[in-house]
C-alpha cells in the first residue's frame, strides 16, 4: 500500500491538464513473455490491447517478437517486429513495424539510469511510411527487493515523410513494478502522450497494466 501511495503522489501533477490541449483517456493492457536463451541473449514476445476515446474504442491490437542481446555490462540491443491491427476511420488495417533499440544502463546503488535510442519504421497501408528516431531517459529506483518505481521522458523525431514537422510527439511515463515471484512480475503505469507542432494539439492519458512472465 505504501508503494501505491508513493506512485499516486508522484503522478498527481500529470492530471493537471493543459487548457489549450484536447484531452483523451485510454488503457493499455499487455502480457509479456521472456525466454532466456543464454546469459546474454533472450527472445521476447509481447501482446497488447490499446484503447482511446475515453477507453470506449480499440485503437490497436498488436503482437511483437524481439531478439535481445547484452553487449556488455552497460550496453544492450534488440531487434523487433510488430504486427499491428489499427483502428482507422472506416475499418481495421493490418500494419507492420520494425525497430532497433540501443540501451545504455548505469547503476548507482538502488538507482538506475537508462538511455535508449530507438530507430523505428512503420509500414502502413494506404498512408506514407513513417521513419522515427526516439530517445528515452529513464530513472528507476528499487524500493525494496520486490518493488521498483520508475519514470521516463521520451521524444519522437519524425525523419520522414518530410512534409511533417521533425519533432512531433512526447511521451512521459511512470509506474511501479511488483515482483510476484521469480518468474512473474506485475507493472502498473501511467502514460501521457502529447502531439505537438500540429494545428490541433492533443494529449492522451493512459492507465496501463503489464504482466511479465520469465521462462
Amino acid at each position: 500500500m505504501k508503494a501505491i501511495g508513493i506512485f499516486l503522489l508522484l503522478i498527481s501533477p500529470c492530471f493537471v491538464f493543459s487548457q489549450d490541449m484536447s484531452q483523451d483517456f485510454g488503457t493499455w493492457t499487455k502480457i509479456k513473455s521472456d525466454f532466456k536463451i543464454n546469459k546474454k541473449t533472450s527472445f521476447t514476445n509481447k501482446t497488447e490491447l490499446r484503447t482511446l476515446d475515453n477507453s470506449s474504442q480499440i485503437s490497436q491490437f498488436y503482437t511483437q517478437f524481439s531478439l535481445n542481446k547484452k553487449l556488455n555490462k552497460k550496453l544492450s540491443t534488440s531487434f523487433a517486429w510488430r504486427l499491428r491491427l489499427l483502428n482507422k476511420e472506416y475499418s481495421y488495417l493490418l500494419a507492420n513495424r520494425f525497430h532497433n533499440d540501443l540501451t545504455f544502463k548505469h547503476k548507482i546503488s538502488d538507482l538506475s539510469f537508462y538511455f535508449r535510442l530507438r530507430t523505428q519504421i512503420n509500414f502502413n497501408p494506404n498512408s506514407s511510411n513513417e521513419f522515427y528516431e526516439r530517445t528515452r531517459l529513464t530513472l528507476k529506483y528499487k524500493i525494496n527487493k520486490k518493488i521498483a518505481f520508475y519514470a521516463y521522458q521520451e521524444l519522437y523525431f519524425l525523419l520522414s515523410p518530410s512534409e511533417r514537422y521533425f519533432y512531433d510527439k512526447t511521451r512521459f511515463g511512470t509506474g511501479i513494478q511488483f515482483e510476484l515471484n521469480k518468474k512473474t512480475e506485475l507493472e502498473i503505469k501511467y502514460l501521457k502522450i502529447n502531439d505537438i507542432n500540429v494545428e490541433n494539439p492533443s494529449s492522451l492519458n493512459i492507465l496501463g497494466a503489464n504482466l511479465k512472465l520469465k521462462f
